[in-house]
């Protein structure tokens, strides 16, 4: 058989060229949560930096071929996730910039409530994310035929890019305490995110049999539909922490 990583012929268990394993089969709900998935939440390797790379650079092209076998190469999507969490809840808890410090008082109160349950529960809000993304991408790009586990990897690393993109804001208020101007940067983070999100899923399905309009006004689409469902989970959360 040909390796799915390399493309060269593997004899055994694993791929002489590159390593990878010749048994790679497709992501199942089961298997997010078998010992080969879970087993990297412990381990880091060289595959971060490249997934780091691949992020910036071909995020949904990767992703697709990462989802079609190509993954030895690749850190864990849940491994990836969790390290970024970390290391962002680390920054913020040194920069000293609050939510609510951008709100006007009708909507302080909602943000000042959102961030102590971050506060308590910081992978919470990141976790709750993908769920949310995987249902939307799955009934968006059916077409696609890739199963709702896939979606749920996918957008672990849709998700994990997107805390990517807030650090280098979240650095800067470490240094930099100005918060009108800290305020007005901020502001764009929900803008470059979106842009991302479109990019991401506009590279990660223009293999499959969707044409160029339509691709565009799914990805377009799927933002929406994510942005509400997000709103309502989160005004869920801050209205049960009232009771």
């Amino acid at each position: 058989m040909n390796c799915l990583n390399c493309n060269n012929d593997a004899m055994d268990k694993f791929c002489q060229t590159c390593g990878q394993k010749t048994t790679t089969h497709k992501f199942s709900l089961r298997s997010i949560f078998d010992n080969g998935i879970l087993y990297g939440i412990f381990m880091i390797n060289k595959g971060f930096f490249f997934t780091l790379k691949e992020l910036f650079i071909r995020p949904g092209h990767s992703i697709r071929e990462y989802l079609e076998g190509k993954r030895v190469n690749h850190f864990n999507a849940f491994s990836f996730l969790l390290l970024l969490i970390a290391i962002a809840y680390f920054i913020e808890e040194y920069s000293g910039f609050q939510l609510s410090d951008m709100m006007d008082e009708d909507n302080a109160e909602f943000a000042t409530s959102l961030e102590g349950f971050m506060e308590e529960y910081p992978r919470a809000v990141y976790i709750l994310n993908i769920p949310i993304m995987a249902i939307t991408s799955f009934l968006l790009f059916r077409k696609s035929n890739l199963n709702f586990a896939e979606n749920i990897i996918l957008n672990t690393y849709n998700s994990a890019a997107q805390i990517l993109l807030v650090l280098p804001f979240t650095i800067l208020a470490v240094f930099y305490k100005n918060i009108e101007v800290l305020s007005l940067l901020f502001t764009l983070t929900p803008i470059i995110g979106f842009g991302y999100y479109f990019w991401f899923y506009y590279q990660l399905f223009s293999k499959y049999e969707f044409k160029k309009r339509n691709l565009i006004l799914r990805s377009i689409l799927s933002i929406i539909i994510f942005s509400l469902l997000q709103g309502i989970a989160f005004a869920s959360i801050v209205g049960i922490r009232k009771l």
